[in-house]
């Protein structure tokens, strides 16, 4: 099992647990199918390969329980940063990438931000709506003060010269006459 999927299990698993009682959850994620699934994202190259080993199953679902615990610290951080959205009021599927993503930028150091940054935008795009990629990294951006690039907050980036450049953008705003449309009577 590459990271990928492992981090793609996890999102399942923890997804799952989002509509269950708090003493069914170590239930049902017994119940989680545990074999590969034929998608863009997986190919299955041989029968045999089609399943994890036990110690995968094993380890995703200790990870699993791990976040559970960890919910109320990983859901403070969230909700500290995101105005006018609670936990409560997000769509699901963005709270669970949110929470798989800060745990693994809390307590799996030896992945690199920037990796788990764009895994959680392509996974919040995979399963979630149109914007679900941009509010994931908005979110995370805000959290840990950086930019999907590595950049911190409110530094420039270096142009070709060598010298900092800020970037922004204009709106031009046409002076042409507008043109009343007739009424339709």
């Amino acid at each position: 099992m590459n990271k990928r999927e492992e981090r793609d299990h996890k999102f399942k698993l923890l997804f799952s647990t989002l509509f269950y009682p708090e003493e069914g959850k170590q239930e049902q994620l017994s119940h989680y199918s545990y074999s590969k699934e034929e998608d863009e994202d997986f190919l299955i190259p041989e029968k045999e390969e089609a399943h994890l080993s036990e110690e995968e199953e094993a380890y995703l679902s200790q990870e699993v329980m791990k976040i559970l615990d960890l919910l109320p610290h990983l859901d403070e951080r969230i909700n500290a940063v995101t105005e006018g959205w609670t936990t409560s009021r997000m769509s699901k599927t963005d709270l669970t990438v949110l929470r798989l993503a800060l745990y693994e930028l809390e307590y799996q150091e030896e992945t690199p931000d920037k990796v788990v940054f764009n895994e959680a935008v392509e996974i919040a795009k995979k399963y979630g709506g149109a914007d679900s990629g941009s509010f994931v990294n908005g979110v995370l951006a805000r959290i840990t003060g950086k930019q999907t690039d590595g950049e911190e907050k409110g530094k420039s980036a270096k142009g070709k010269s060598g010298k900092s450049e800020k970037k922004s953008f204009h709106i031009v705003k046409s002076k042409a006459k507008e043109e009343k449309a007739p009424k339709r009577g």
